[in-house]
């Protein structure tokens, strides 16, 4: 998989990097994040800029994002609950997580969307409270947008600075491998975790039990 994606990246360039991201948040086992600082390391040789790698990334983050920020604002709650506890688990999202990410977001409001970026699993299910709580979409695209082109220029930065280091290309090599291999495991873990809570009859928790007047 780490070779695809590094494919893609060198052939499509910033459109290729921008529709990586997008897959990332769409399906959370792809570990398309992996590839910022290799592109990092490309600007540090001329290949890319630095600037444009944390543009193309962050927005295709963004657009990653609204996937499941739309259908959460347009669907009624019931609907999209069904559909949750239905297929929520291939994406490991479990109803109990969107309750108390709704209750969380209803206290801190736009700061939530913005602080979640760095945080795998926790930006994408974000997301939905914002949503349900029918956040302005230019307000959740101006969070999120921010919080991930910030945190997508620090990745592509750390592999710009890593470029001075002497073999560094090989380390990044075994690295980037390296964390494709624990964010696969971290997401057959959440997936197993999920079969085994609904084995235990624990998943039939209410979503969307904040009200509208508590969401910002």
């Amino acid at each position: 998989m780490t070779e695809w994606l590094v494919d893609v990246m060198h052939s499509m360039g910033y459109v290729g990097i921008f529709l990586l991201l997008v897959l990332a948040r769409v399906v959370p086992p792809v570990p398309a994040e992996t590839v910022i600082p290799l592109a990092g390391l490309g600007a540090a040789t001329g290949e890319y800029n630095l600037f444009a790698v944390a543009l193309a990334g962050g927005l295709g983050s963004v657009a990653g994002q609204l996937v499941w920020y739309l259908p959460s604002r347009l669907m009624p709650a019931d609907r999209f609950e069904r559909f949750l506890k239905r297929y929520g688990h291939w994406l490991t999202v479990r109803p109990k997580q969107v309750k108390r990410a709704t209750a969380w977001f209803a206290k801190r409001g736009d700061l939530a969307v913005l602080f979640c970026q760095p945080i795998p699993g926790l930006r994408t299910l974000i997301s939905i409270p914002a949503g349900a709580c029918n956040m302005p979409v230019w307000r959740y695209g101006l969070a999120s947008g921010v919080g991930s082109v910030a945190w997508t220029f620090v990745l592509a930065w750390s592999g710009y600075m890593l470029s001075t280091w002497p073999r560094i290309t090989d380390l990044v090599g075994w690295f980037t491998i390296g964390l494709v291999v624990l964010l696969v495991g971290i997401y057959v873990v959440r997936l197993a975790m999920h079969f085994h809570a609904l084995r235990g009859g624990r998943l039939g928790e209410e979503i969307f039990t904040t009200q509208p007047t508590q969401c910002r």
